[in-house]
């Protein structure tokens, strides 16, 4: 039996190094997809964004403007965007999101696609550009930048035939992702009127 004791114990050896060894070979298993980018995880870690809803109803004192406004109301005296983008910053902020259209359809950069934006208000002499301000303060403060832009536009005339408001805005959109730099993200929503037409958006 004493003898049957050191046999028996090098099989018991023998069987659990041959079971850790096959579990160790094992692959783990394949991770469930999708799996975020990592443009998605650094949006996702950032956890907080600055939302800046800013506009000619800045000065209107409403809520939603109609976008009958005069231009001409858009005047502010003290806009500083890097202040903006420091606050945000030391605020704890990931990035910015700024309303580069609201509902009022009054775009905060000179948008070529319409009379109504920066280029015929006073401010900078019809030569600012919120967006190109915010993003560039951004940057500076090394946080990231996010536009939101309205599908809805009560000032555009052709808002309300499906395929032409869809080339205006998809234009708009694609001067916003490709004169800025990187924008982190876009921001819409479902405000659409009452133009039965509009069901659809690009």
């Amino acid at each position: 039996m004493a003898a049957l004791f050191p046999l028996l114990l090098a099989h018991l050896l023998l069987c659990a190094h041959g079971a850790t060894a096959s579990s160790t070979a094992t692959p783990p298993p394949l991770p469930v997809l999708p799996v975020p980018s990592y443009a998605q995880l650094r949006w996702q870690l950032s956890e907080m964004a600055l939302f800046l809803h800013f506009g000619p109803n800045t000065f209107t004192d409403s809520e939603w403007d109609t976008g009958r406004a005069d231009p001409s109301v858009f005047a502010p005296s003290a806009l500083d965007a890097g202040q903006w983008a420091r606050v945000a910053a030391q605020g704890g902020f990931g990035r910015v999101v700024l309303t580069a259209k609201h509902h009022d359809g009054f775009c905060l950069w000179p948008s070529a696609l319409t009379d109504y934006s920066v280029a015929a208000s006073p401010w900078r002499g019809g030569a600012g550009d919120v967006v190109a301000e915010l993003a560039a303060a951004a940057r500076a403060e090394g946080i990231g930048m996010g536009l939101y832009l309205s599908p809805w536009d009560r000032h555009e005339p052709v808002y309300g035939d499906t395929i032409a408001y869809n080339e205006h805005y998809m234009g708009q959109m694609m001067k916003l992702l490709t004169r800025y730099g990187d924008v982190e993200e876009v921001w819409l929503d479902g405000a659409k009127g009452d133009a039965k037409k509009m069901d659809l958006y690009v």
